[in-house]
């Protein structure tokens, strides 16, 4: 059985591999507050409730809050 499970783990790795070499990770392209506020509409008050809600992700930054692009896509998107 252990052999098997071993087996199974190195497969896995081999893929992740191939995985990766057929589609790199894309570099993320991260938005900051003001790009925000402008395309949601969103006012200081309601990206800190957000924030620390923990309902959006988010890097700070030199004492500037970014967030990621990909995010706000996709919640675009499952509005849709």
């Amino acid at each position: 059985m252990k052999k098997e499970i071993e087996h199974l783990k190195k497969e896995v790795a081999q893929l992740k591999v191939l995985l990766l070499e057929l589609h790199p990770p894309k570099e993320e392209d991260w938005l900051d507050s003001a790009d925000i506020k402008q395309r949601f509409n969103f006012s200081d008050s309601k990206l800190y409730r957000l924030r620390k809600a923990n309902a959006i992700p988010y890097a700070k930054i030199g004492g500037r809050y970014h967030y990621p692009k990909s995010f706000f896509n996709q919640y675009l998107l499952n509005k849709i």
